[in-house]
């Protein structure tokens, strides 16, 4: 059985741009995506709101352009730690996958050592 070849001349432009752009994912994983505060306010549909919506828990300035937003926070921020996994993983050098196993193994060596307690006290 022969397998079924992808012909993109019978696709829209915007479903070629889809599949450029899914081709070239690898090649853009490698780099870190910038926080970029200023334009995700201006793409949302009403800027002014979503920088008040924002700063109404992030009302200083820094936070514009902090590394992170207040849904999550700073310690469990997925892009922030995306972007922590891949800077050990070069530091290291790594394989990310392998950054991360072996992450996952030293906090859970950390979390065993402190006692293996799910909730402490503050």
């Amino acid at each position: 059985m022969s397998k079924a070849r992808f012909d993109s001349s019978r696709l829209g432009s915007g479903e070629k741009d889809f599949a450029e752009r899914k081709a070239d994912r690898p090649r853009l994983r490698a780099q870190p995506s910038p926080f970029r505060w200023e334009d995700q306010f201006n793409l949302s549909l009403d800027p002014a709101t979503a920088r008040e919506f924002h700063d109404a828990t992030l009302p200083q300035e820094g936070a514009k352009t902090a590394h992170f937003c207040s849904m999550c926070g700073p310690h469990f921020c997925s892009m922030k730690i995306t972007e922590d996994v891949r800077k050990y993983a070069a530091e290291q050098g790594i394989a990310e996958e392998e950054a991360l196993k072996k992450g996952m193994e030293e906090k859970s060596k950390e979390f065993v050592e402190k006692g293996a307690e799910v909730y402490t006290k503050a």
